[in-house]
């Protein structure tokens, strides 16, 4: 490695006037024609007039740091490939996770990375050429870098516990390697981790293994996982980024949301992204459990318990070492969650009939469509299984709340049944469109699945489109709604200030009819929802209905 690799010689109008090549640089530079540089511009090679301050260039496909030095015949670039190599290494060493130091043979610090900074709190240019021994207060018998400077070999996976200049105690495990150049050992170098980043180097690990196993478990081959959920909208983005990061993790996570959310999609996801992805999901529907089969649905049962029992494994055996999911977890009564709350404590239980116990090591995924919190104020659920139960919460978005992912589960939905019923590709119209992002979603994507569904089977055998007529009859009355509506805008704005040269009683009359087209809209034009909301009584509402001209379509 040599500090110059190539000399240029330029006269006072920057004329270059001689090139000469002195470093590791030999065979590019015969590949290049000097010549015809030689009398022009320095610029012309360099690509970029000269900085006195020293830069960067590219020549021919190779990259230099230059310096320029005046004198009293004009000035000379010394141009370095290694010096700029040299910078290109230190930068790519500071996004290695592990702190890195380098120490000279006689134990004096030369350079660290950024890693090293931020673990140990300090500043590299305050620990240039100091010696190791001044640094920290440690035993030199149990210094890696001192172990390796002394015995030339390396010193691998060995825990040190030293404390720093800031007199921070810091336990890590490093590993030290002599550096030798021509079997002449120049220094050392030391790679530290503790705790934080050794969990760093853990997730990519898992992260790794889940690329590779394609994000499916081998045992559950049929499970969701996050590239099933299909989605646009920024809060699904942050919500699947987050639930990736808590799934490395065996955490309790309480998933909470309306009904057809999604819930038991994000469950399987998380079990499928996470380390226990080769072992059982097992997903229970807290709602369908009887009460007085809770502990043997749970916990199993050996022979003779009672009359016709058999040994059976119950939900937390079977997933041992995986995941069990409670479905409707709020449909739990108080006796069942003191039963629960019980083994999620002491990770073991006892089969009904048994002696033994049964250690178990589960992680619990709940969800519910209603808040939990507020339920705990109710005493429906009880304090301390709500909070055993959601170590991390995960609040998953209505419908409504993410209308720019409508669209793409519409015709994802649509096309995965047209497959599913053997039919040509089909797709939706816009005034289909339109409904549906005017529309609330109260069931949500279960919701929009069934419409999707009923929509196929409605429309005629030859159609390629789905169009307004075959959608269900209460989403119809809401395009008619949405038409009134419009049409009531454009005869309000073409009244304008016509509206001031009316009457009291003409202006009244416009109100009353204002509101009661709201009315009908909110109600999706049931006349006898609408006169409830009013006030008066159905026949009432229709007299003003037939006064006004408002045609109940």
């Amino acid at each position: 490695m040599n500090i110059v690799d190539l000399i240029l010689k330029i006269d006072k109008d920057n004329i270059l006037k001689d090139v000469s090549c002195v470093g590791d640089v030999g065979e590019w530079y015969y590949t290049m024609d000097w010549s015809q540089f030689i009398g022009k511009k320095v610029g012309i090679l360099l690509g970029s007039p000269i900085c006195k301050n020293g830069g960067i260039v590219e020549i021919h496909n190779k990259i230099f740091k230059y310096q320029y030095i005046q004198d009293t015949n004009g000035s000379i670039l010394y141009l370095s490939h290694s010096s700029f190599m040299m910078n290109i290494f230190q930068e790519v060493i500071n996004y290695v996770s592990e702190g890195i130091q380098i120490f000279d043979k006689n134990g004096y610090f030369i350079y660290a990375n950024k890693a090293s900074e931020f673990l140990e709190e300090y500043d590299k240019s305050d620990f240039i050429d100091k010696h190791l021994i001044d640094l920290y207060e440690l035993d030199e018998d149990y210094s890696t870098i001192l172990n390796v400077l002394r015995n030339k070999t390396p010193v691998t996976n060995r825990c040190d516990r030293f404390k720093t200049r800031l007199g921070k105690n810091l336990i890590t495990i490093n590993s030290g390697y002599p550096i030798k150049i021509n079997n002449n050992l120049i220094g050392a170098v030391v790679f530290e981790s503790d705790l934080s980043v050794l969990n760093k180097i853990k997730n990519r690990t898992f992260n790794l293994q889940s690329y590779i196993d394609n994000d499916r478990s081998i045992m559950n081959s049929d499970m969701y996982t996050f590239d099933d959920i299909k989605h646009r909208s920024e809060s699904m983005k942050e919500i699947i980024k987050f639930a990736k990061k808590v799934s490395l993790k065996d955490s309790s996570i309480l998933i909470s949301g309306e009904t057809g959310t999604g819930k038991e999609l994000i469950a399987q996801s998380i079990h499928s992204f996470s380390p226990r992805r080769n072992k059982q999901f097992v997903d229970v529907n807290c709602s369908a459990v009887p009460s007085n089969l809770v502990e043997s649905m749970f916990f199993g049962t050996e022979r003779g318990a009672f009359t016709g029992s058999a040994s059976k494994k119950g939900f937390f055996e079977m997933a041992n070492g995986g995941t069990i999911f409670l479905d409707e977890v709020n449909s739990m009564s108080m006796e069942m969650q003191a039963k629960l709350l019980r083994v999620l404590q002491e990770k073991r239980f006892r089969r009904v009939g048994g002696s033994k116990y049964i250690e178990c090591d589960v992680r619990v995924i709940a969800a519910s469509n209603e808040n939990l919190f507020e339920l705990t104020k109710k005493n429906i659920i009880r304090k301390d299984f709500y909070y055993r139960i959601s170590t991390i919460t995960i609040n998953l978005p209505s419908l409504k709340e993410r209308k720019e992912d409508i669209p793409l589960l519409a015709q994802y939905f649509l096309d995965e049944l047209c497959i599913q019923y053997g039919l040509k590709n089909m797709n939706l119209s816009e005034e289909v469109y339109s409904v549906f992002i005017q529309y609330d979603w109260p069931g949500n994507i279960r919701e929009l699945h069934h419409v999707i569904n009923y929509a196929i089977n409605r429309a005629t055998e030859e159609a390629t489109v789905i169009q307004l007529a075959d959608i269900p009859k209460y989403m119809q009355t809401l395009q008619i709604v949405m038409h009134r509506q419009l049409e009531y805008q454009e005869e309000k704005a073409s009244m304008g200030d016509c509206l001031k040269s009316l009457s009291l009683e003409e202006q009244m009359n416009r109100c009353e009819k204002d509101i009661i087209i709201k009315t009908l809209a909110k109600n999706q034009e049931n006349i006898t929802k609408s006169a409830k909301m009013l006030g008066m009584s159905r026949q009432s509402l229709q007299y003003r209905m037939r006064k006004f001209r408002i045609i109940n379509k």
